[in-house]
Parts: C-alpha cells; structure tokens; sequence
C-alpha cells in the first residue's frame, strides 16, 4: 500500500468479497485553528473508509485515529482530531480516490447505468449519490461569444427578431 506508507498496517481481514486493512496513523498533528503540532493524546476512535477495488474485491480501511489536545494555552481548540487530507475529507466515508474514479462513472453513465457498473466493479454506490457527484463539480468558465450563429434558426435577419429569440432560449 505505497499510498498509505504514513499508516501502520495492524491486520488485513478477508472474506469472499472484501479487503479490510486495519491501519493506525503515525504521522503528526497539528491543531486545525493555530497550526501548532501535538503528540498529547486525549483519545482514540476509529474511522471507516472504502477505497478502490483490488482483484475485484471491495476494499476498506479502518484507520484508528486519534484526538489530540492542543498545547498552545492561547488557542480556543482544547482537544481536535487527527485529519488525514491526504487520504480523505473530514467525516468522508470514502478516500478520495474512490470519490474521483465514482464521480467519473457519474459523469459519463449517469444515475442508473453508473450505479450498475459500480456495483461489478466492486465500488457499489446508489444513483442518487452519483447525480449529486456530478452536480458538485463545478461549472467550467466559458467567454463570452462574440459571434453567434442563429441566422438559420430566424424567420428574417433583423436585430428584432435575433432579440425575442434570445429571450426565448
């Protein structure tokens, strides 16, 4: 697991259709508010995340992760935990890298299709959440055209005529 070389791998469990490695964080932390490193430890808890396929089987990662406290008396964050950007959002339930393959299904099958290729591919997720997928990217930037080609569309070529259509569509 290059990918992961900043987790300890604790144990790998298998079944008939799943990967599940168990990791634990050992890379430092910093406070998210003063940026100030912490190795005090004030609990543990642990986050589940399913990442890409391997050999056709789903994968998942239990990372135990920790809660820290902060050390700079000046800072109004007592206790914070541990973020892994690297790997995946705050509260995600999936790494970034399953996202992005999942939102380029949503992208170019859709809802339906999408969810049905997902699923043979071991990456299962509902239709509804692959539309929102596609609706969270955001809109390209495009200028402003300078020539417009309508011409075939009107019934004349007069300024008048180009404006209700435009109004229209």
């Amino acid at each position: 697991l290059p990918w992961l070389s900043w987790l300890d791998l604790d144990d790998i469990y298998a079944d008939e259709n799943r990967l599940t490695f168990h990791l634990t964080s050992r890379q430092s932390a910093a406070c998210p508010l003063c940026d100030r490193t912490s190795d005090a430890v004030h609990s543990q808890y642990q986050r589940r995340l399913a990442d890409l396929p391997c050999a056709g089987m789903a994968v998942g990662l239990r990372l135990r992760v920790r809660k820290l406290f902060c050390r700079n008396c000046d800072c109004p964050q007592s206790i914070f935990c541990e973020r892994l950007p690297q790997l995946a959002v705050p509260y995600a339930r999936r790494t970034a890298r399953l996202h992005h393959e999942q939102r380029q299904v949503g992208m170019e099958l859709g809802g339906e299709a999408g969810m049905r290729t997902t699923r043979r591919q071991a990456m299962p997720v509902s239709a509804d959440t692959l539309l929102r997928f596609v609706r969270q990217v955001p809109l390209v930037e495009r200028p402003t055209p300078r020539v417009l080609g309508v011409v075939d569309l009107l019934s004349d070529r007069s300024a008048d005529t180009l404006a209700r259509w435009l109004e229209a569509h």
